[in-house]
């Protein structure tokens, strides 16, 4: 274990792929003394095509090896894993004794007590299915209507970095045609799909929101902040393709941090 003083303690936070450093950049730019660490769980990406009961134990794996590092705070920059744990991250942060935070809470809260009429969201079939931003949504406010769309083309091509402009396109069109013409924003459910926005702002007007900026100003009335002048020390892990995870940081991070392959105990068993 690592002793290290409250407030230099690092931010913990993990999602399937590379869509968590969208996440990241975001705490990075807000909270530019702290230190982070970033789990990719490369090895299983998409979370998105599995059942509940396997990203419990996905998700219960990652935490139980991000408590070595002593967080101050875990996040999961995961949508999937935030739909399937929406009604328990107090059970979660009881069990591993560490504030745990999705994505998805503080951005349907904000939702919930704004004026919108009819909100779509983009996710992976898995938060699609769990009705989780609608749930979330209305309990707030039962009179905005909310439909969830699962798009599962985006993330792997999000990540293949392989599609000319006119294909990234087709896949976008192809979910604007599933998306009501009277919907008034757009929230992207999954953290991955902020790399496409620029894209996605050339083809429709429709306002677009990233639930990283709700957690964000979420974090910022919670987070115990490290008052140091020191730079953040960022440091990134995956369990497979670290090749991959280091071309993602340089791209989108536009900087340098320290890359570690590690290999999780039960990887095997459910990837």
């Amino acid at each position: 274990m690592i002793s290290t003083s409250k407030e230099s303690k690092p931010i913990c936070l993990f999602d399937s792929g590379i869509g968590g450093l969208t996440v990241l950049k975001k705490l990075i730019s807000k909270f530019p003394n702290e230190n982070y660490i970033y789990l990719a769980d490369l090895a299983r990406v998409p979370f998105g095509d599995k059942t509940k009961e396997e990203i419990k134990i996905i998700v219960d794996e990652i935490i139980q090896w991000l408590v070595q590092f002593e967080p101050k705070t875990v996040i999961m920059a995961c949508n999937t894993s935030s739909a399937t744990f929406s009604s328990q991250l107090e059970d979660l942060s009881s069990k591993f004794g560490v504030p745990v935070y999705g994505i998805i809470e503080s951005c349907t809260r904000e939702i919930g007590n704004s004026n919108h009429k009819k909100v779509s969201i983009w996710a992976t079939q898995l938060t699609a299915n769990s009705n989780c931003y609608k749930n979330l949504i209305q309990k707030t406010n039962s009179n905005i209507t909310v439909e969830e769309i699962g798009c599962p083309k985006l993330v792997p091509m999000i990540e293949g970095l392989s599609f000319t402009l006119e294909e990234r396109n087709k896949v976008i069109n192809e979910y604007l045609n599933h998306t009501s013409k009277d919907s008034n924003t757009l929230v992207m459910g999954c953290t991955h799909y902020p790399l496409i926005s620029e894209d996605l702002k050339k083809l429709t007007d429709i306002e677009i929101i990233d639930p990283a900026d709700s957690l964000v100003r979420e974090l910022e009335k919670n987070l115990v902040k490290n008052n140091s002048s020191n730079p953040a020390k960022i440091s990134l892990y995956t369990t497979a393709q670290k090749e991959k995870l280091e071309r993602f940081s340089k791209l989108y991070l536009c900087q340098e941090a320290d890359t570690k392959l590690t290999v999780l105990n039960r990887i095997k068993a459910i990837s």
